[in-house]
């Protein structure tokens, strides 16, 4: 049975025993954290619901600019803060895809 999120957290979780071992190990040891990609460090997601047409006309933008949608979403944060007066603070980069050049 799947012990709940809360009570992983608060280390109750009861392992089985295993041959040979006699201690259990601590719940700092038996919590662990997900991994996080190094593009995602310091990182907030910002996103919404929008119908299926939408996401196919950013991705066919994506494509014809040769960019990633998270770089046109930034473009189109930093129009949005221009219009409402607020610094530019959407970088224009995802870090995604590497482009190389032939």
């Amino acid at each position: 049975m799947k012990a709940s999120l809360k009570s992983l957290v608060q280390g109750q979780t009861q392992q089985p025993p295993q041959a040979g071992s006699q201690t259990s190990p601590s719940p700092e040891a038996q919590i662990k954290g997900y991994r996080t990609a190094q593009t995602r460090t310091d990182t907030r997601q910002v996103s919404g619901h929008f119908k299926s047409e939408v996401s196919q006309t950013l991705r066919l933008i994506a494509v014809e600019q040769d960019k990633d949608v998270q770089e046109i979403l930034a473009e189109a944060l930093n129009m949005v803060f221009a219009r409402y007066g607020k610094a530019t603070r959407a970088l224009i980069t995802s870090g995604r895809r590497k482009k190389t050049t032939i």
